[in-house]
């Protein structure tokens, strides 16, 4: 059994040299270009490289499987967020329309309660009938008013109109 061949880290060190330093350089960019490897991987590829290991005793990669289904995974991720950003987008179109209608509307109620002397509020039929007063003997009826008609939807919009 060879003992260095257990698990066990060892460590490559860069000089100050210019080979060194160029050799470190080119690690670097072909990290950047290649993230889902690490300086392990890159380090185990060139020495089966270096050392002539014919390709039938090579392990199987699982990173190139594992990087491709990443990417795959990110493109559809991507797709998912224009998706979802595209429905908001929509979304909030349709509430801008809907809230430019309101604002429309509270402008022309507000117009109507500027006019107030020539608007009549519709009759509903929920308001109840005025009793008739039976004549009493003794006393002359009061005559009664009859009760203010309330429109439920410009009592609800009168907080608004008045903040308008």
């Amino acid at each position: 059994m060879v003992f260095w061949l257990s698990k066990t880290k060892k460590r490559v060190g860069f000089t100050d040299e210019v080979a060194d330093q160029t050799l470190l350089a080119v690690v670097q960019k072909e990290l950047q270009n290649q993230p889902h490897k690490s300086f392990g991987d890159l380090c185990k590829e060139a020495l089966w490289h270096y050392l002539y290991v014919p390709e039938s005793v090579k392990p199987t990669r699982k990173s190139a499987d594992a990087s491709d289904t990443i990417a795959e995974l990110q493109g559809q991720l991507r797709s998912l967020e224009e998706r979802v950003a595209a429905r908001e987008a929509s979304r909030l179109d349709a509430l801008e329309q809907q809230l430019q209608q309101l604002s429309l509307q509270v402008g022309q109620l507000a117009i109507a309660l500027n006019q107030r002397g020539n608007y009549q509020p519709p009759q509903h039929a929920y308001l109840e009938p005025i009793p008739e007063p039976h004549p009493e003997p003794e006393s002359e009826p009061e005559p009664v008013a009859p009760p203010k008609p309330v429109d439920p939807l410009l009592q609800r919009l009168s907080s608004f109109i008045d903040d308008f």
